[in-house]
């Protein structure tokens, strides 16, 4: 493995401005190459601001740079598009999530990989957290004693219009952009899914073709449950967005508060103790210096690593796959009612399931 690595980014929006192309600029071992974007100028924005030569095309870019490490942030409906280019150019991929509208395309993303023996995987950067680490941590040490259930609130406000993510080839909403990462979070702390229930509701129908409302409660195979509430309706705090989660256990529990994802503090951490019924606080490492505990640059450093040093990343191919499955749970949910049992034979037809909830509150 050469000693400098040549990274790309393919989509220049909001999440590769924050989560990627700062990380491998400022990374001493990466050269970044080439940033690609349907709209040339916002390539070039980027480019003048983080390095990497601009281009409007995907395939010119792979052709002339010929980039070792790859990341798309390009729409959700682009993903496997461009994770199927990307692999067969024999380069590896690091795929914001979601990972995919359907689990099928989840497939062939990951088939792609095999194929070319190339690493995928997908940037679930809350994994990277210093605060759901140390959760993560006192779970698994047992100072909660057995887990049984937790709540997860996530409430975005950001006007009524939301871009690519309100529309209906994104292939869901709120639920599919910010519980994507909840379902990986419990995955990641408890074990895996066995059922999804719920409903969902376009309270905004004028600005939104999918979600931007949604509860469900996941059931997960060692008996655990949780309730995940998603929202782009609001309230939430100044700053635009709410995001808390509780984990209740036999001896105590733990509450995580995270900040906008643009915020280089720490959460908030707490621990409740059953014997004498008090929360304490819980302190977490801050580097406000060289921002050594701040999510995105950890997953992206770990991501450098892991090509190096030929391992696994934290969340692979297969765990974007089961998170796109358990939000078409979700979907299919709704749409039938009643509890859908994992895994799924195939992907809902959410277009439809969609079109026919944003007409039934467009009446």
């Amino acid at each position: 493995m050469n000693s400098i690595l040549k990274a790309a980014v393919i989509g220049c929006g909001m999440a590769a401005k924050i989560d990627h192309i700062r990380w491998y600029a400022a990374h001493p071992e990466v050269e970044l190459v080439g940033l690609a974007d349907a709209n040339l100028d916002a390539a070039k924005f980027c480019a003048q601001n983080g390095g990497g030569k601009p281009y409007a095309d995907v395939a010119e870019m792979l052709g002339v740079e010929k980039p070792h490490i790859v990341s798309i942030c390009s729409p959700v409906s682009k993903h496997c598009e461009h994770t199927v280019m990307v692999a067969d150019h024999g380069a590896h991929v690091f795929t914001e999530k979601p990972m995919a509208p359907t689990i099928e395309e989840c497939d062939e993303m990951m088939e792609a990989a095999k194929r070319n023996n190339v690493t995928l995987g997908v940037a679930f950067h809350k994994r990277y957290n210093v605060g759901t680490e140390e959760v993560q941590r006192r779970i698994k040490a047992g100072d909660i004693g057995r887990p049984i259930f937790g709540r997860t609130h996530w409430t975005m406000y950001a006007g009524h219009v939301h871009g690519f993510r309100g529309k209906i080839e994104t292939g869901g909403g709120c639920f599919q952009d910010h519980s994507s990462h909840w379902l990986d979070q419990y995955r990641w702390w408890i074990g895996e899914i066995s059922a999804v229930q719920g409903m969902i509701d376009i309270i905004h129908p004028e600005a939104n073709e999918v979600e931007d409302h949604a509860v469900a409660i996941v059931e997960f195979e060692n008996g655990f449950n949780a309730t995940i509430e998603t929202s782009w309706v609001g309230p939430a705090y100044e700053h635009g967005q709410l995001e808390d989660t509780w984990i209740y256990g036999t001896e105590g529990a733990l509450y995580i508060s995270l900040p906008p994802w643009t915020n280089y503090q720490p959460p908030t951490v707490r621990q409740w103790i059953r014997e004498g019924n008090y929360w304490r606080s819980i302190s977490l490492p801050s580097d406000m210096l060289f921002f050594g505990h701040y999510h995105y640059k950890r997953q992206i450093d770990d991501f450098v690593a892991c090509i190096k040093e030929g391992r696994q990343p934290k969340t692979t191919g297969e765990d974007g796959r089961k998170t796109i499955e358990a939000i078409l749970a979700l979907y299919q949910s709704h749409s039938e009612g009643g509890k859908i049992s994992l895994p799924l034979t195939k992907s809902p037809d959410v277009r439809a399931i969609f079109e026919r909830l944003r007409s039934e509150r467009l009446k």
